[in-house]
């Protein structure tokens, strides 16, 4: 098969999934905002963690970009 028909075909089955979709009946129940809240404050936490191990790094890598001075 050529590569754009298989394109066309894997668009085709993609939009003709959505045509018979069906009801899931499904529910958030209360715990599930609390889930999405500690997830998003774990991520936050994460990058204040990486942020502050690599401090020093990060402060060297700005000061010899922007001081003018070239470190050997």
């Amino acid at each position: 098969m050529e590569s754009n028909v298989k394109i066309r075909l894997c668009a085709s089955v993609f939009t003709g999934s959505f045509l018979f979709v069906r009801n899931a009946y499904a529910y958030l129940d209360p715990g599930s905002g609390s889930m999405l809240l500690q997830i998003l404050l774990g991520g936050v936490a994460g990058v204040a963690v990486i942020g502050k191990l690599y401090w020093s790094r990060i402060k060297e890598f700005f000061q010899s970009r922007f001081s003018g001075k070239e470190k050997r």
